[in-house]
């Protein structure tokens, strides 16, 4: 599944924004800028859509950004979630504003501009037990006077097994040069239970006590990150319930903050893993696989 926006919300997006806030004291001066690239590969597997198979899909971004923090970046290029910005704390639960107003009003905090380069990579070649998918460089003109450069659109693959590791790799571009990053898939941690119901049936949420999670835990330690997600709509707003569970296949989510919540909710169980890498015309570069197991939940 896909994380936080699509590119047509991030063009709607960057027609409410009109500037950004004060570099963060460990990140290069606004003359300096910083740049990084994120290629991220997820692994989603869907209870009532996808039967026993998984969907991947690819997406990658290589920005030079100045007069921006990268928090501000992320928000505004709709950046995949981030393990260390976007959830809370060991065994702590956080609801979170996706809604297009709460970024904006995020970003615009002040009057410097800033500005934001896409950067060309060249073509990126993502290779998988039996997939191979390739993501082209296109420009994407008319965002907004500070955004340029390029985008590499998201590519996707149907029903393929979560077997062996992801390597991508590029012979290099306009302004990164070649790389290879290579990193096994974490396991898929499938749900087992959702209060007393089966994942595979469409689960009644209970408002009034804790949504206990049950699922397949890490058989050994890992550096993974686990966490739970629960998406929902109120009104206008777009909320996420995050929360950073132990990864040892059980876990309540709070009352406190399921009252709330009405209608169709979207559950979500994921594990995080990511390594870095150099390559010429980035301060990083880091490769993110995610595995998902997703369930539709209905609000009583």
């Amino acid at each position: 599944m896909k994380r936080l926006f699509p590119l047509v919300s991030l063009a709607v997006v960057l027609m409410l924004v009109g500037c950004a806030g004060e570099p963060v004291a460990e990140e290069p001066t606004s003359g300096q800028g910083a740049r990084f690239g994120l290629i991220s590969v997820a692994y989603g597997h869907d209870w009532q859509e996808s039967g026993e198979g998984m969907l991947l899909s690819t997406a990658a971004q290589f920005v030079r950004y100045t007069a921006l923090n990268q928090d501000q970046v992320a928000l505004l290029l709709a950046l995949p979630l981030d393990p260390d910005r976007d959830l809370p704390g060991a065994d702590k639960c956080r609801l979170y504003d996706l809604s297009v107003d709460a970024i904006a009003a995020d970003v615009n905090k002040d009057d410097e501009q800033g500005n934001v380069e896409l950067l060309e990579a060249g073509d990126l070649q993502i290779q998988t037990q039996g997939q191979r998918l390739v993501l082209a460089p296109k420009h994407f003109p008319g965002l907004l006077p500070f955004i340029s450069g390029v985008v590499y659109g998201e590519a996707q693959a149907g029903l393929v097994e979560l077997t062996g590791g992801v390597v991508a790799t590029s012979a290099g571009g306009e302004a990164v040069g070649a790389f290879s990053a290579q990193l096994a898939a974490p396991l898929l941690p499938r749900l087992q239970r959702i209060a007393d119901q089966t994942p595979a049936q469409a689960a009644m949420l209970a408002r009034d006590r804790d949504l206990a999670l049950r699922w397949q835990p890490q058989a050994t330690t890992t550096s993974d990150v686990t966490y739970v997600e629960l998406r929902y709509s109120r009104g206008k707003k777009d909320l996420a319930l995050r929360c950073r569970p132990q990864d040892d296949g059980q876990f309540d989510l709070p009352q406190a903050l399921l009252s709330d919540i009405s209608g169709k909710a979207t559950l979500e169980l994921a594990r995080l893993r990511r390594t870095f890498f150099s390559a010429a015309g980035l301060d990083q570069g880091e490769l993110r696989v995610t595995v998902r197991d997703v369930a539709q939940l209905q609000a009583q």
